[in-house]
């Protein structure tokens, strides 16, 4: 209802305009007499300023000198000196700037509105045979709720019936929809496409994933970098100086015998065009977009504070499992003896297995099911089934006793064998190896190009830091390119590495934010891995809400461009101002050209800024 008032507002405010301008048109029809002249640029000024001139006079009478005062006190000298014509350009040039300005900042704003608007306000709460209506805020943990085709995910939950695809990309970014089923885990935010899901609470409201991310977002705008809050205090100080300098040189001159005038028409042009509007409205806009651009690859900043560290990062060290890794186990290879078929030994571990809690054993089902016909796998019944940490399991099944587990594992059966390998699960039936399995971390989807679009970005080298082993270690680094890895380190051996890394070049981290804490604290600027964690509390600079980390490059990227069109802006700006100023106190500038060189240099910066959507 509000944005419908705002629109119908401007919609006026542009008619008015419009209507400004015809009437400043028939100031130009020859033989009027001064009456009617003066009293049609007097309606031009007040229908096209009458808001500036309120609000500069209200400025003016606070000593709070920004934009609208300087204009206003122009005008108002110019209509004084009877400079009627240029006092309607003044007025009209810089509505003009103020409404293409005005469609510049809410264009950039779109994607940050996006961001806002991922939060469901309702959902469909199941109580036994009935379904009501509620607000989203009333739900509870352990809530039973209906989310139908087209709907929001309005809390955290889990699938209990159902299945659909959902469309993730308000949260991660992705757009290719994905399968969600039974036991399926769902983040608030994400859109339900074609499937009914019934689906329990997990986290009340306040603390599901899209209210925090949302409370971000406005944490993020509160967030000011160093660039941003010099140019505000900046504006604070420049204007009342340029107003102190555009008196001195209006009176200075007038005192000493010059016309007084021809000095004061260029003691307002001078404090016309050194209005800084360019720098104070391009600087912020450009940050904005640079939020929001990032915050489209599915990484959230937590404000522009960060952003010149970002653009400036020469060292990125990745922490290797739940970051480069998924944090879970996959079957690299499975390699049975030919005295066994591959059905009966695959039967007996699938048997063993099912009765496990233990990450490996989902992965080994998984494979299992997947390399081979589940109709052909046989559950078997497992009696004194036995779980060793740190080696394997066993148990006797059809009278056999099966076991699957390491080195360590093997040796505690006194099963020797000189090639037993560290990196390898054996399969034992009966004190005779049958089989063996490789297993390895899954490494996350397409990091094959990591490395080299890090590199094109100026990144000088990519580290791993990691508590496991060198072994391990090495070979995920081996196969994604890093180029130094540091293994076995502790959580303070960690915070050394990169302080160490620190003394070398900015130095990005990312971690996934449950025991890097500190590390992701101390680093120039950091970034958490957050699908489903605990997003409000993390300790990082920022969240990679997609998991997806070839969106580091984008961010870095984007954040590099922001800051060279940011300089370049700057420097326009202060060009061009220096060249009009000079020519308004020479006399060579009217009032109405240092405006327009104000206006038009904004627009010009801003539409500079918007090349980074």
């Amino acid at each position: 209802m509000n944005e419908d008032k705002e629109e119908k507002k401007k919609k006026i405010e542009i008619l008015v305009y419009a209507i400004a301008i015809l009437i400043f048109l028939m100031t130009f029809i020859p033989g009027l007499p001064p009456l009617v002249f003066n009293l049609l640029c007097i309606d031009v000024i007040l229908l096209a300023g009458y808001e500036i001139l309120l609000e500069g006079l209200k400025d003016i009478f606070k000593l709070n000198f920004e934009e609208e005062s300087l204009m206003t006190i122009a005008v108002i000298a110019a209509c004084i000196l009877g400079e009627f014509t240029e006092a309607c350009l003044v007025i009209l040039l810089y509505k003009l700037g103020e409404i293409i300005e005005e469609k510049a900042v809410a264009k950039s704003n779109q994607s940050i509105h996006k961001i806002v608007d991922i939060k469901a306000t309702n959902a469909n709460l199941i109580n036994g045979e009935e379904i009501k209506v509620v607000d989203v805020k009333e739900l509870k943990v352990g809530d039973t709720i209906l989310i139908k085709p087209g709907e929001m995910i309005p809390v955290d939950c889990k699938v209990i019936s159902g299945s659909s695809n959902i469309d993730t990309s308000n949260i991660t970014g992705e757009s290719k929809p994905i399968v969600v089923e039974k036991q399926a885990n769902l983040l608030s935010g994400v859109i339900n496409i074609d499937g009914k899901l019934t689906a329990t609470v997990e986290k009340t409201f306040e603390n599901s994933t899209a209210s925090q991310i949302v409370d971000l977002v406005y944490e993020a705008q509160n967030n000011k970098g160093k660039t941003e809050e010099f140019i505000t205090k900046f504006s604070k100080i420049y204007t009342p100086i340029v107003i102190i300098l555009a008196v001195l040189i209006a009176v200075i001159p007038s005192i000493i015998g010059f016309e007084i005038s021809t000095w004061i028409t260029r003691g307002l042009v001078f404090l016309v065009a050194a209005c800084p509007c360019s720098i104070v409205i391009s600087i912020p806009l450009a940050l904005y977009n640079c939020l929001g651009s990032i915050s489209r690859k599915g990484i959230l900043i937590k404000g522009t504070k960060h952003i010149e560290d970002l653009s400036k990062t020469k060292i990125i060290a990745f922490d290797k499992t739940g970051t480069l890794t998924t944090g879970k186990m996959e079957i690299d290879k499975i390699e049975i003896d030919e005295k066994y078929t591959e059905n009966e030994v695959l039967n007996y571990l699938y048997s063993l297995e099912m009765n496990s809690t233990h990450p490996i054993a989902s992965s080994i089902i998984k494979k299992i099911e997947e390399q081979n016909n589940k109709n052909m796998i046989k559950l078997q019944e497992v009696e004194n089934y036995k779980e060793i940490a740190g080696c394997g399991i066993c148990g006797n099944i059809d009278g056999k006793l099966i076991i699957f587990g390491n080195k360590k594992l093997l040796e505690k059966y006194n099963i020797p064998n000189k090639k037993l390998q560290e990196n390898k699960n054996y399969i034992v039936v009966d004190n005779e190896i049958v089989g063996n399995i490789s297993i390895k971390e899954e490494v996350r989807n397409n990091l094959d190009e990591l490395t080299d679009n890090l590199s094109k970005l100026g990144i000088k080298k990519t580290v791993m830091l990691t508590g496991d082993n060198e072994q391990n270690a090495k070979k995920i680094g081996k196969e994604l390119h890093i180029q130094e890895v540091y293994a076995s380190l502790l959580p303070k051996e960690k915070l050394e590495k990169i302080e160490e890394l620190k003394k070398e070049g900015k130095t990005l981290f990312v971690g996934d934010g449950i025991n890097d804490s500190p590390v992701l604290a101390t680093a120039d600027f950091s970034i958490s891995m957050g699908e489903g964690t605990e997003i409000a509390s993390d300790t990082a600079d920022s969240i990679l809400i997609s998991n997806n980390l070839n969106a580091i490059s984008d961010s870095i990227k984007i954040s590099k461009k922001t800051m060279r069109i940011m300089k370049v802006n700057i420097i326009f700006s202060l060009l061009i101002k220096a060249i009009v100023l000079i020519l308004g106190i020479t006399g060579y500038a009217p009032i109405w050209l240092a405006v327009f060189a104000d206006v038009g240099v904004t627009l010009l910066t801003v539409l500079n800024t918007l090349q980074i959507r």
